[in-house]
């Protein structure tokens, strides 16, 4: 998971739950979990929503826990990242090619 994108998504709905726009709060959460496309991320944008949501009114002077305790939550869900593949592939699939070698000395 993208801690910083979820992160910045999850401030946009605290702006959108503050100034009582639930449909901007569904459109975040919408787009994120489109371009995101991340089971993690699903599950805790639903988590985060259904906090922001619920204690709109309760967790007003809490703000920054809140947030805090979700990005914390994100990080331990989220585990450990898989490897990733190297940006150029090995053009003759790692081998020395029956040692001919692409080098000087013939």
């Amino acid at each position: 998971m993208d801690t910083f994108t979820f992160m910045i998504s999850v401030l946009l709905m605290m702006m959108a739950v503050q100034f009582d726009q639930n449909w901007l709060i569904f459109a975040i959460v919408a787009l994120t979990i489109l371009t995101m496309r991340d089971l993690t991320t699903t599950i805790m944008l639903i988590i985060a929503t259904f906090v922001l949501l619920v204690g709109k009114d309760l967790l007003v002077d809490y703000w920054p826990f809140v947030l805090f305790g979700l990005i914390i939550l994100s990080v331990v869900l989220g585990g450990k990242k898989k490897e990733e593949q190297p940006a150029y592939p090995d053009m003759f699939g790692g081998g020395d090619m029956g040692g001919i070698g692409l080098g000087g000395g013939f």
